[in-house]
């Protein structure tokens, strides 16, 4: 037997032999209590130690002290003692560790605590940092083949969010975090609640995928959403209309295709960008107009009114965009201000659609046209023009053009 290793305490002391037993080495404790000697077998000398320190302070206890301790107490530190045992914990170390999380809580429930950090934290959920997640959030997108300008959309939005809460992982956000960060942009609440769709999009693909729990809700589905102030739609009358494309036709009949489809078609400023000859089926009358605005590339059908038709006839072409300028509202507005007519904010677009639900009386219909939801049709656009103004709008150049309407008699005066 080799010699043993001593631990005291100046009072007391607890040697350590190491013996074997069945071809291995294992440790034995070997010290005096009560005036009985003590034994005690550890297959690892780490162990060993512990309980030897563990032996000493019970050790020290002087037989004053020992004598106020009742039964009670000793009861309570035997069952202590087997409580964490199996941890590997020392009792003391595992008091310390109590006390210090008890005083942090305030009181409150360490079990409560632990609970909550796993139910935030489970261990199934793959670790990722929030950069790596958005990035592959919208590789995921991109590869379903969803429009380039909305995965832009999730890389700038998810960015300015993970820069925001920089070194934290995506199960450490909460609700309120969520709702300080975007409550704190100088953005308009449409753009907001936009944000918000995209992360709350992100949220689900990321319970899907089990990079959050999946059997309760997101952080990101409790978000605000921002009530969006009533916005003053403006329109152009039959009168303005016409004066403009006359006046296009005769300076800049390059320009006229693109006027006609924008006041012929309710189609929005990106859908006219994208807007070609090869899209304008005039033997099928109809049009098919490419959105932006959708989070697929998804495409919609207008009718080919006889207005747009007429409008057309003189400059049409079998192929290309219908557009060639690079801003044509800019060059529609030096046009504009000298037949005294007033730009409107996406106004040929707001006009389509007010001429077009007094005519057909269908906001579903319209709506399916435009683009949009029926709710928003009947909300913004309802009962804005007459029947008779909305024929006029849809009347073709030629009748105008002889003054058979009142359209007619206006720019005949």
């Amino acid at each position: 037997m080799s010699q043993p290793i001593v631990i005291t305490n100046g009072q007391h002391e607890i040697k350590i032999y190491t013996v074997r037993n069945r071809d291995r080495s294992v440790f034995q404790l070997s010290y005096y209590e009560g005036g009985h000697r003590r034994r005690q077998t550890y297959a690892k000398v780490g162990d060993a130690r512990r309980q030897a320190k563990i032996v000493l302070t019970r050790l020290a206890v002087t037989r004053h002290q020992t004598q106020e301790v009742s039964a009670a107490d000793l009861e309570g530190f035997v069952i202590a003692q087997q409580r964490v045992a199996s941890t590997g914990v020392p009792l003391h170390l595992c008091a310390e560790l109590f006390a210090e999380a008890h005083a942090l809580l305030g009181g409150r429930s360490l079990v409560d605590a632990v609970s909550f950090y796993i139910e935030h934290n489970p261990a199934d959920v793959k670790p990722h940092t929030l950069v790596e997640l958005i990035a592959d959030f919208a590789a995921h997108r991109e590869a379903m083949g969803v429009a380039a300008d909305y995965v832009a959309d999730i890389r700038r939005q998810l960015g300015r969010l993970a820069a925001a809460h920089a070194g934290r992982r995506l199960g450490e956000l909460t609700t309120a975090d969520l709702d300080r960060w975007l409550g704190g942009q100088s953005w308009h609440p449409i753009t907001k609640n936009n944000v918000r769709k995209i992360c709350v999009t992100f949220g689900n693909w990321a319970k899907a995928n089990r990079y959050l729990p999946t059997d309760r809700p997101t952080a990101f589905d409790g978000m605000l959403t921002y009530k969006v102030p009533t916005t003053k739609v403006e329109i152009y009358t039959p009168q303005e209309l016409h004066r403009l494309l006359d006046a296009v036709a005769d300076q800049r009949p390059e320009l006229l295709p693109w006027l006609a489809c924008a006041a012929f078609t309710g189609a929005r400023v990106s859908e006219l960008a994208l807007l070609s000859w090869e899209n304008l089926r005039f033997d099928r009358g109809f049009i098919e107009v490419a959105s932006q605005k959708v989070r697929t590339k998804a495409r919609r059908l207008v009718p080919l009114h006889d207005a747009l038709k007429s409008w057309l006839a003189a400059v049409r072409r079998e192929a290309g965009p219908i557009n060639v300028y690079t801003d044509p509202n800019a060059a529609l507005k030096r046009i504009a201000d000298e037949v005294g007519v007033s730009l409107k904010a996406n106004g040929f677009r707001h006009s389509y659609i007010s001429y077009r639900l007094a005519t057909l009386h269908d906001t579903a219909r319209v709506a399916l046209e435009a683009g949009n939801s029926p709710d928003i049709i009947f909300q913004h656009y309802r009962e804005l023009v007459t029947p008779e103004e909305a024929r006029c709008w849809f009347e073709p150049r030629e009748l105008a053009a002889i003054g058979a309407s009142p359209i007619g008699k206006a720019r005949s005066a």
